[in-house]
């Protein structure tokens, strides 16, 4: 008995059993998904093995974490009252008590620890001001926390802290500046609270692409797959999803920017798996089969062939683990964990649900024919019985041209790819709208648009005189070759100190230090005085010019002995991440074709099988390239592995339609009728599937993050659409191409 025969069989016993098995399981994985994590930071772009990553986490245990700004509008004068200067003085108080916040500077803080203007009467904020704005040392300091009308709280948040820990702290500025004084009229910006904007966003837009995703499938049911309890599908695969979600959570596989796109993916896989069980269930029924006869055919002749497909789509979508981008490789993670749950709940949840709903005597043909079902079967709105037979038939008698035609468009495809742009800003990849990037473009329209670049510089003592010197001397160099550096920010520059101008002693530096606030030194050097940082201020610039001159700067370095330079921040990790982007991406790609090839060679054991079931989806991997280039699309996480996508999803209908046409040549039928009558018989429901996948990715074009989800939807669906067209057109001339000279099974040879 053949293995997809006996799981029929107990399908069809214990049909009862599976269906409370299904409470228990979703019970479960509803729990486990309670506790899923999320990630909204760059480390889901880059590992954190990379050199990037490692030198951001060290200027952050040396210097402190993520930034944020709290700007309150007036002029120095209109803020010099002592209402604000109250106001200031327990905005700073309580933001310290926290102790995730490692430094709270403003104007204030300068002021009180200052030794140049005397005993400062605060009480009198104008006279203060305007005495140190008289005073040339301070002059400098005290301007850097007036900015176009504005007063300038600057926050440093403590190093290492989790993405949840800034998150909160975030809210919790927002909340301590909501009952201040200035909450009216209060920018409160920064990273931190971007994050946490988007990781609420994310959550709300899994709630409506996954809405919009069942709403697309029950259109696409309706249109497309007439067939009795059509809907059941859906119910059936919202359960698998859950589960998929819930053993995602298991695992320690994160929601990020990119899985959350799996939501709506994962519904229309799971519909299509559905399908293919369920059209092949009508088949058999439509033969006067009772429904435990047809449950236990349709399982035997289904279940292996959509196992082949879902066993190369895993495949497919495992070599995105060959991506450096993590939140890429998760991706591949929780497609694969889905296709693997969506395809056992088809084939043992969805035909329980059938056998249960449609246990009924056996009907004869006849009667069938003559019913309500078999009338709504032969529905069809699309012409697809009749549209697709020809189109697969015209293909046949131009093998040459189809083949021909499709290759030129690919390698178009590939060439343009090479001229693709890779986005890999978050800011620039979510909802212009979100009110942390709404905060964050206004603190830059008031302190300027530029992006920072902090340095790690660690030596023996980065206070002695000969370390200073090449410092003064790296920064100058620095501006003078690359003009995108405006400005330096270091011990040196609170020195005054100039390239060619000899260092101050040890002890005069010591004595400047100490006129510092201790939060303004503890943002230049280390309390031990081994380490120093160097943070240039930049023009903004593109990220592949970023990551030159960040290499060029190290080079240029030419550091002492004994000193090392390492290069943290987030412009950095953002400029490396696109690298990475570009660096692997095609090796990903490949790896998909060669890896679902020698899949479908182990499984088939025969070279023209596979290559007529992967080339044509390998070809559209090159349309797909075409169709960004000529819309302009750059290319994002997601979109940046379209390729894979492609390779694992596509080879799906191309399985489906060579196993159906292998099955009618083992009947002994001839080339051209078996791939028309394989045609006419799944390319329906192939069309189907094609469909849902492709309406699961088409509800990610209604999310709000344009760039990432909505770009990557919009191309997804097109190649999917792609992939369709390929398989009823490039696979059957392809078939004549490579099977035509073989003899059919049943004995009989391929007529020329």
């Amino acid at each position: 008995m053949k293995v997809t025969t006996a799981v029929g069989r107990s399908v069809e016993r214990h049909a009862v059993f599976i269906l409370v098995a299904v409470l228990v399981f979703s019970a479960f994985a509803a729990w486990s998904v309670n506790g899923i994590s999320v990630v909204t930071t760059q480390d889901a772009f880059l590992s954190a093995k990379s050199e990037a990553y490692r030198g951001y986490r060290a200027y952050e245990q040396a210097f402190g974490g993520e930034s944020m700004l709290i700007l309150i509008p007036g002029t120095p004068l209109e803020l010099a009252t002592p209402e604000t200067v109250r106001g200031l003085t327990e905005l700073g108080s309580q933001l310290s008590t926290d102790p995730r916040i490692r430094s709270v500077v403003n104007p204030l803080t300068l002021l009180e620890s200052s030794t140049e203007l005397g005993d400062i009467d605060l009480s009198n904020p104008a006279s203060a001001i305007r005495a140190a704005l008289e005073n040339e040392s301070l002059r400098t300091q005290l301007q850097r926390f007036f900015r176009n009308n504005h007063v300038l709280v600057s926050i440093r948040l403590a190093g290492g802290l989790s993405v949840d820990e800034q998150s909160d702290v975030a809210r919790f500025i927002q909340d301590v500046v909501g009952e201040s004084p200035f909450a009216s009229g209060a920018i409160v910006a920064g990273t931190p609270r971007l994050n946490a904007d988007i990781t609420s966003a994310i959550y709300a837009g899994l709630t409506r692409t996954g809405a919009i995703a069942v709403v697309l499938m029950i259109v696409i049911l309706f249109i497309a797959f007439p067939a009795r309890w059509r809907l059941l599908s859906l119910p059936v695969v919202l359960i698998g999803v859950l589960w998929t979600f819930g053993v995602a959570a298991a695992v320690g596989v994160p929601l990020t920017l990119v899985t959350v796109a799996g939501l709506p993916v994962l519904i229309g896989l799971g519909v299509d798996f559905a399908i293919q069980f369920h059209n092949r269930y009508e088949e058999q029924m439509r033969r006067g089969q009772a429904p435990a006869e047809a449950l236990i055919d349709a399982v035997s002749h289904i279940a292996p062939t959509v196992g082949v497909a879902v066993a190369v789509m895993i495949l497919g979508f495992m070599t995105l683990l060959l991506s450096a981008i993590p939140a890429v490789n998760d991706f591949g993670i929780l497609l694969a964990i889905g296709a693997a749950i969506l395809y056992a709940a088809a084939l043992f949840v969805l035909n329980a649900f059938l056998y249960r709903f449609d246990r009924r005597p056996r009907m004869d043909p006849v009667e069938v024919t003559g019913s309500r079902a078999r009338r709504l079967l032969d529905r069809d709105w699309l012409h697809l019985g009749t549209a697709l037979p020809a189109l697969a038939r015209w293909s046949r008698r131009h093998t040459l041209w189809v083949v021909a035609i499709s290759v030129v468009l690919a390698a178009l495809g590939f060439v343009a790819d090479q001229t693709l742009t890779v986005q890999a800003d978050i800011e620039k990849l979510i909802p212009t709208s979100t009110p942390g990037v709404v905060a964050l473009n206004q603190a830059r329209s008031v302190v300027g648009g530029g992006m920072e670049l902090p340095i790690l510089v660690k030596a023996s003592d980065v206070t002695a005189p000969a370390f200073l010197e090449w410092m003064a001397e790296f920064q100058a160099e620095a501006q003078k070759a690359h003009s995108e550096v405006a400005g330096a920010d270091s011990l040196a520059t609170a020195l005054g100190l100039e390239p060619g101008d000899p260092a101050p002693s040890t002890e005069a530096v010591a004595t400047v230090l100490d006129r510092l606030p201790s939060e303004v030194r503890e943002s230049l050097i280390s309390e031990d005085r081994t380490k120093a940082s160097i943070t240039f201020s930049m023009s903004n610039m593109q990220m592949a010019t970023l990551n030159e001159m960040i290499d060029e700067l190290t080079i240029e370095a030419d550091t002492p002995e004994g000193v090392t330079l390492t290069v943290g921040g987030n412009a950095t990790l953002t400029a490396r991440t696109v690298e990475a982007f570009a660096a692997n991406r095609g090796l990903v790609t490949g790896a998909g074709i060669a890896v679902v090839l020698v899949g479908l060679l182990v499984i088939y054991r025969d070279w023209r099988r596979a290559l007529i079931a992967v080339v044509p989806i390998a070809l559209v991997t090159g349309w797909s390239s075409a169709l960004m280039w000529a819309a302009g699309i750059d290319l994002s996480p997601l979109t940046a592995v379209l390729g894979a996508l492609v390779i694992a999803i596509g080879t799906e209908f191309t399985v489906l339609l060579l196993s159906r046409y292998w099955e009618e040549r083992e009947k002994g039928n001839l080339h051209d009728l078996a791939m028309e009558e394989a045609v006419a018989k799944v390319g329906r429901a192939i069309t189907a599937s094609a469909l849902t996948v492709a309406a699961g990715f088409g509800a990610l074009v209604s999310s709000s993050f344009p760039a990432l989800l909505r770009d990557f939807g919009t191309v997804i669906v097109v190649d999917v659409v792609f992939a369709l067209i390929a398989t009823v057109t490039v696979v059957p001339a392809l078939a004549h191409w490579l099977d035509c000279g073989k003899p059919a099974d049943g004995g009989r040879e391929q007529a020329g």
